[in-house]
């Protein structure tokens, strides 16, 4: 809770010092001064920002966000409205992202100084240094737009086409995903080339298990903790990453609602969905701490 209310301070208070006047953006710049004055005066944008702040914030506390400036709808069903792109994009990042770092990782870790070692560290290093947004305009280029596999753009909900709904989220989950899952890869590795120098793994290698045998009963469980710890704080990150992804490939979601606001100054939709994204990567790294008793029992014991 005391995150939260820095949080939302903090938001609050930037949104103040962005430039232009809210009632002026939404009137547009021939709007008179009684026009302006009424509509600050209907969204209580004429009172002290304290007393702005402490109106906004009980509001956000009983889960009313308040109005939009532009539409006039309830900002909470808005966020609502959008919050399942937001969320399926990133949960369909963080397995691409575990599914791609996590083997490259064991891969480099068991073969240290080899060839897989060599071109997992290659790989690692190419996906840090690629920005989402080229990523993502190559990706429509190439599969899209070249070879005609996956749609460029646009979002079909996964109620109505199961199908349509992967096929719309596969370039973006990628583009997000892959800078993450190097640094993921990268994390594994290290994590895997601390363990596999222990006694215990000797030990098991001496009794006569095989490699694999060895990689992943012995090895993978104990490097397990830092391996959530960075999958976690990555899921937190692409769930702000996410912007730049909607606005490349047209989603509705909340990042996109987000960057539409900032551009309007719509100032209860940014302060709201700023929160509710905070909220979300706060009850990440929540999960990602009970993660942790759940894959060593040593923890719970402290």
């Amino acid at each position: 809770m005391p995150l939260l209310l820095g949080m939302s301070l903090l938001v609050f208070g930037l949104m103040r010092l962005v430039p232009g006047d809210p009632a002026v953006a939404v009137l547009g710049y021939k709007a008179t001064p009684e026009g302006v004055r009424a509509l600050r005066e209907a969204f209580h944008l004429d009172e002290p920002v304290l007393q702005q702040y402490l109106r906004w914030l009980g509001g956000a506390a009983r889960g009313d966000f308040g109005v939009d400036f532009r539409q006039n709808e309830p900002i909470g069903r808005m966020i609502l409205d959008r919050l399942p792109v937001t969320l399926e994009l990133t949960l369909l990042a963080t397995l691409c992202a575990a599914l791609i770092g996590i083997p490259l990782g064991l891969l480099g870790g068991a073969r240290r100084g080899g060839m897989a070692d060599r071109a997992a560290l290659a790989v690692g290093l190419i996906g840090i240094s690629i920005p989402d947004f080229w990523l993502g305009i190559m990706l429509i280029l190439g599969l899209s737009l070249g070879a005609g596999l996956l749609p460029s753009a646009g979002f079909v909900p996964l109620s109505e086409s199961p199908l349509e709904n992967l096929q719309h989220l596969v370039l973006p989950a990628l583009t997000l995903a892959v800078s993450r899952a190097a640094v993921l890869g990268r994390l594994t590795r290290a994590a895997v080339l601390d363990v596999v120098q222990r006694g215990f793994v000797q030990f098991a290698r001496a009794k006569g298990l095989g490699e694999g045998a060895v990689l992943f009963r012995h090895v993978l469980p104990n490097a397990a903790i830092p391996i959530v710890t960075v999958l976690g704080l990555q899921t937190g990150y692409m769930l702000g990453g996410a912007i730049v992804v909607e606005m490349i490939f047209t989603l509705p979601g909340v990042g996109r609602l987000t960057l539409d606001a900032v551009l309007e100054r719509n100032y209860p939709v940014v302060q709201s969905a700023v929160l509710v994204i905070g909220a979300m990567f706060m009850l990440v790294n929540l999960t990602t701490d009970i993660l942790y008793g759940l894959i060593d029992p040593r923890v719970r014991r402290r």
